[in-house]
């Protein structure tokens, strides 16, 4: 039985870098923090009460018993979502999930027939969905201001990892436990590619670990990916988290009748622009009141910033994003239609994301191109 929504009440689970922008965004839309669940209880109850949040439990067994709890947002590593996810759909909550969703695609799909079939509200972490500049790109695309696109261009360099003392967090060089840039920044390029274009083909991947001095770091941190779209739409995403240098953002859709593209600032979080040149000539394009973001305002608590991870999270250019993703939350358990055309992303979409991540993977494991299953 799905959980009564009256009282807007959630519960984050883990204490690493997502809590910084979870619970902000989760009162941001209106909900209550009524708990927080983390492995080591002393480590979590200190963080609950820096952050004002009544519980701090181990298990999420421990926290159900209260029925006025009715959203679950799950920000553990990626390898530890499946049961916590799974316990929060048969426990009758609705379930926001981070991505990379899930191990591989057979556990997407089963996350996705549970969610399905107990009729849950549930979503994924794209928040970069309701990101400014994105969501102008994606609209300025979908409303035909370049024609039919043919081609998708993404590049993003950031001059990160260059000093091995600098620490990240555990599971995050960790392939096994589902590090790595591809999944952790590629699976928000591919939600875009998704969300705007449609739906993967094929895919030609390669994956590199750039870092220096990492010995036993397993995940990557650059990856590039050839791909086709099902429209035919072609194209390529390129990033890499330890690019000497400054750093390179650009993102670019081109069509039959011109392009279209996000003029992006030299230092990342600075103001970015959507541009259009077409046969009419070259044009910015005015932000529509609507997608207008509130400036980020850093996490306050400093001395809970302790990795690199934290330290790119507690800037809070996410927030706003986020705040959004969970206001439509809202909407939803109150079985409101939503009211943004930027919709938010669901487990189907994350299943889907999944199997181009699955399928990026295989191709660059055999160098050659590969199929991406369906979700």
């Amino acid at each position: 039985m799905v959980r009564d929504n009256k009282h807007p009440c959630a519960v984050v689970v883990g204490t690493g870098f997502g809590l910084f922008t979870h619970v902000r965004a989760l009162r941001d839309a209106g909900f209550e923090v009524r708990a927080l669940i983390g492995r080591n209880h002393a480590r979590t109850a200190e963080r609950a009460a820096r952050l004002g949040i009544p519980l701090a439990a181990t298990s999420l067994a421990q926290v159900l018993a209260d029925p006025e709890i009715a959203l679950v947002t799950v920000a553990t590593p990626p390898h530890a979502h499946y049961p916590v996810v799974m316990e929060a759909i048969a426990a009758g909550c609705h379930v926001m999930c981070e991505k990379p969703f899930a191990k591989d695609l057979p556990e997407a799909r089963e996350m996705l027939r549970a969610a399905n079939a107990a009729g849950i509200v549930h979503m994924l972490g794209a928040e970069f969905r309701f990101d400014t500049s994105q969501a102008l790109l994606r609209r300025v695309v979908l409303d035909g201001a370049i024609g039919k696109p043919l081609h998708f261009f993404r590049i993003y360099h950031q001059p990160g990892l260059q000093d091995p003392t600098q620490t990240l967090n555990d599971w995050w060089e960790d392939a096994s436990q589902g590090g790595g840039f591809l999944g952790a920044f590629g699976a928000h390029m591919i939600d875009q590619i998704r969300s705007t274009l449609g739906e993967f083909k094929r895919v030609s991947g390669v994956l590199q670990t750039l870092a220096p001095g990492r010995p036993n770091m397993t995940a990557d941190d650059c990856y590039s990916v050839q791909f086709e779209l099902e429209s035919g739409v072609q194209g390529l995403i390129v990033a890499a988290m330890a690019a000497p240098g400054p750093l390179i953002m650009a993102t670019k859709v081109i069509g039959t009748e011109g392009g279209a593209w996000i003029q992006s600032a030299g230092a990342f979080g600075e103001p970015e622009e959507v541009w259009i040149s077409s046969k009419a000539g070259t044009r910015k394009v005015e932000t529509p009141a609507d997608l207008v973001n509130p400036p980020p305002v850093p996490f306050a608590i400093g001395d809970l910033i302790q990795t690199e991870q934290d330290r790119w999270h507690s800037q809070g250019f996410d927030v706003a994003p986020y705040t959004r993703l969970f206001a439509e939350m809202k909407r939803r358990m109150n079985g409101q239609e939503p009211d943004l055309r930027e919709p938010a992303a669901s487990f189907f979409d994350a299943a889907a994301g999944q199997a181009v991540l699955d399928a990026v993977r295989r191709s660059g494991a055999g160098h050659r191109w590969v199929n991406v299953e369906r979700p």
